[in-house]
């Protein structure tokens, strides 16, 4: 792990620190291999290659070797940094230079050694006594190379005592970066895929680019590879939600090489199966993210205090080479890889106490409903494709902002049948949420799972947010913006790959939408009319400041306009107002009077910069808003919205849904 970090003397807090598991930002030479793909048909994809025996050496007092046939793996000794991997003729599959950052080891293990197996261990143990430096944390990163199975199977557990100095670890991940002038093509999804810039050709210095609002991003001036010239390079435009994100990875088009990323399992990720983070991008540069505040913020609890223990093992993850005639092959192959992976999760070869097998999970299953009180058809409704998971206790939706424990997620069926396998030993809560309503389900007492155990919690329902009939609706209730109307970018700021994709939501990943606010609304702000604007082109994705010139910005108000054909005054009304994402914005709620007293003021929330890293949506949160009858009237009315910050281009609202009910048993 690569943690970067302010020390504090003990008993001080330790500053913010990004964990790079097995800093392999090292020199990896020709990591893992997968199986070759030039003859389909001798190999299947998941099966192990007829292989010598993994064979294990010590080179000196700070090198170790396993070398199974297929491909061969030196460490460092006793740092556990992967310093080199040969495979299939390619001497070096990554950057020549070794990043020694990072959280190293002080002890070398072998944990298992077989002709068909080999675990190995790179340990430190943290001394509080003896002021150690480094993080407070004791480190054991692990290694597993198997006979004919071209890869390499690594995973950490990481341990805080109590008593230990307070740390804030805002990023735990995997990291390598890969041989610059051989890897020159990436892939993260089916329509995800492109010839990429190198680190060069992102040289403001040498005006090969030139710098952007958004100091990731850069515009492409003159780079070596001229189809790229123009466009913009970012790498949160590669961004991916957890429950997709389970292979992607790099092709050297040359060597007919790919090195990817397989994630069979999100147990150890954070903040549930909709958190997005990075995968692969520029360098060339390949992630394997287990914990970071991108999309979220700081509501996300990174802070680990000196009276709460804490033990976690994060992976396995298993990093695969493979070798084929084609981009279409490698990428292919790589998906079958990553299937055979996920099916064989847990791994029955894992030899460490912090990882239970598959007869040491439990299970828990049921079925859900929603029970929406104003459905004009049915009020039990199946909870369709419902998210459904278990996390450590809290209140309903706190696993989102949950980063410490473990979470299982499943989607339930079309009539909302769910079965979530393979659980941790621990105690839990069940939560849920289905797309189409609003808020969150909890479960209505927590779960303790124990090995072996099945617990069917049978039926259970949710009831939605609601305290009367729908006057008037905006969007649709999935947590995202995406349904809203997404500009096209600016001509001249295009990223060529999501022109033509083939997934329509793939719009809002281009570079400087929220610029073209300013471009559509120059002088006033968005008005919107229920029952006659149509969301999907009325109403824009985020609600961003406009620009106001010499680099200065307004704050700007967006009107709801809506007619009422009777008002009970004496009776309250609902607004719910649903947030796919915020950014140091102070949304603040009049009604039919703008810029008198406010009916509502959120305060300053959100810190997931979602706008700016073209995520569609960041953290969810749902504001239910009493609307006292004397402020409505019989005809026509308005509802005015206020981004009440106006520091930058960045900051602002996207929302989900919006929501006018009427009072109770009308």
């Amino acid at each position: 792990m690569d943690k970067e970090l302010e020390n504090g003397s003990p008993g001080m807090k330790v500053g913010r620190v990004m964990t790079q598991v097995f800093v392999l930002i090292s020199l990896l030479q020709g990591v893992r291999s997968t199986t070759s793909l030039n003859n389909l048909n001798v190999t299947n994809p998941g099966q192990k290659h007829p292989s010598p025996p993994v064979m294990l050496r010590k080179v000196g007092d700070n090198q170790v070797v396993v070398d199974n046939g297929i491909i061969q793996v030196s460490f460092s000794s006793p740092a556990g940094l992967i310093t080199g991997i040969k495979y299939n003729g390619f001497n070096n599959v990554l950057n020549d230079q070794i990043e020694n950052r990072g959280l190293v080891g002080e002890k070398f293990n072998i944990v298992n050694q077989t002709s068909e197996h080999v675990e190995i261990s790179f340990s430190r143990t943290w001394n509080i006594s003896q002021h150690s430096s480094g993080a407070p944390l004791n480190v054991d990163k692990r290694y597993i190379i198997r006979s004919g199975v071209s890869g390499v199977y690594m995973y950490a557990v990481l341990e805080r005592l109590k008593g230990w100095p307070d740390v804030n670890m805002d990023q735990t991940r995997i990291v390598f970066k890969l041989n610059t002038t051989k890897f020159d093509f990436m892939a993260i999804s089916d329509g995800r895929q492109k010839i990429m810039p190198s680190e060069a050709d992102r040289d403001i210095i040498t005006r090969r680019a030139s710098p952007l609002a958004y100091k990731e991003a850069v515009h492409l001036i003159n780079p070596q590879n001229h189809i790229l010239k123009g466009q913009v390079d970012d790498k949160y435009m590669y961004s991916m939600e957890n429950k997709d994100n389970k292979v992607h990875g790099w092709i050297s088009s040359d060597q007919r090489v790919g090195f990817w990323m397989i994630t069979p399992s999100d147990e150890f990720r954070s903040c549930g199966p909709i958190k997005q983070d990075l995968t692969s991008h520029v360098g060339p540069t390949i992630l394997s993210m287990f914990t970071s505040v991108h999309y979220a913020g700081v509501d996300i609890n990174t802070i680990y205090k000196s009276k709460e223990p804490w033990r976690k093992m994060f992976g396995p993850v298993f990093v695969y080479l493979n070798s084929a005639s084609s981009r279409n092959l490698l990428w292919t192959d790589a998906k079958r890889q990553m299937v055979s992976e996920v099916q064989s999760w847990p791994y029955d070869f894992v030899k460490s106490v912090d990882y239970p097998l598959h007869h040491q999970r439990g299970i828990v299953k049921g079925r859900i409903f929603v029970m929406e009180r104003y459905n004009k058809t049915e009020t039990n409704i199946f909870g369709k494709f419902a998210f459904v998971g278990l996390a450590l206790p809290g209140e309903a939706g706190s696993w989102q902002t949950e980063n410490k424990g473990y979470q299982f997620w499943t989607r339930a069926d079309r009539v909302g049948m769910f079965t979530i396998a393979n659980v941790r030993p621990g105690k839990y809560s069940l939560y849920a949420w289905v797309s189409g309503f609003i808020g969150d389900y909890k479960y209505e007492r927590d779960i303790t799972i124990t090995p072996g155990r099945v617990i069917d919690v049978g039926r259970i329902v949710y009831e939605p947010p609601r305290n009367g009939p729908t006057l008037w609706e905006i969007g649709e209730p999935d947590r995202t913006a995406a349904e809203f109307y997404i500009p096209d970018p600016d001509p001249t700021l295009l990223t060529k790959l999501y022109l033509n994709s083939s997934n329509p939501q793939d719009r809002f990943r281009q570079y400087g939408l929220w610029d073209r606010y300013s471009v559509l609304y120059p002088r006033n702000d968005l008005i919107f009319t229920a029952g006659v604007s149509d969301y999907k082109k009325d109403w824009f994705y985020s609600h961003v400041n406009r620009k106001a010139g010499k680099g200065t910005y307004k704050a700007t108000t967006w009107q709801i306009k809506f007619n009422l054909k009777a008002v009970i005054q004496t009776r309250i009304y609902t607004l719910r107002i649903a947030l796919a994402a915020a950014t140091t914005t102070d949304l603040v709620v009049w009604v039919n009077q703008a810029n008198s007293k406010p009916l509502f003021i959120t305060g300053l929330i959100g810190r997931d910069n979602a706008i700016a890293r073209h995520g569609i949506h960041g953290l969810y949160k749902l504001y239910n808003i009493d609307v006292h009858g004397q402020l409505l009237r019989v005809g026509n009315n308005t509802i005015f919205l206020t981004h009440g910050r106006n520091s930058d281009s960045f900051s602002g609202v996207m929302y989900d849904y919006l929501r006018l009910e009427g009072p109770s048993g009308v």
